[in-house]
């Protein structure tokens, strides 16, 4: 009997989209973490720092982008980028290049205070995990 020994690596911090529209929770935009996951019924219960737990489907939440990605990405777009924005989104690559919980948490903060740079930093979860879905944004 074989064993099934793939594992999938869920992120340490996410976001909980910030245009998510109906959220009972009401944390959109807020950084929180995976307390559980139902993977094969899209089902991610997600923490915050005031205790609250809120279920999501992975199309709610953000997670980021392989660092390569962004700097491939600054790379690019080097020359229409504010200072600010290529500067953050450098900083966010080195704190995920280091990849330490605080690294990640303090890369997170920075996409949550600069919305400008959010679609260049961070991807969907369902997206990173590879699950499709035909709907829109969700719990």
């Amino acid at each position: 009997m074989k064993e099934d020994t793939s594992e999938i690596q869920l992120p340490d911090f996410l976001m909980v989209h910030p245009d998510l529209k109906d959220d009972p929770a009401n944390k959109q935009g807020e950084i929180g973490f995976i307390t559980a996951a139902i993977l094969n019924m899209d089902e991610f219960y997600v923490g915050f720092d005031d205790h609250q737990v809120g279920l999501y489907s992975a199309d709610a939440l953000l997670t980021f982008k392989e660092p390569g990605n962004i700097y491939d990405f600054m790379h690019q777009n080097a020359l229409t980028l504010s200072v600010d924005d290529f500067k953050d989104l450098k900083n966010i690559a080195l704190l995920l290049d280091h990849g330490t919980e605080k690294h990640i948490r303090t890369a997170m903060e920075l996409v949550k205070k600069n919305d400008a740079i959010r679609d260049a930093a961070t991807i969907g979860l369902d997206q990173r995990l590879g699950i499709s879905q035909n709907r829109g944004l969700k719990r």
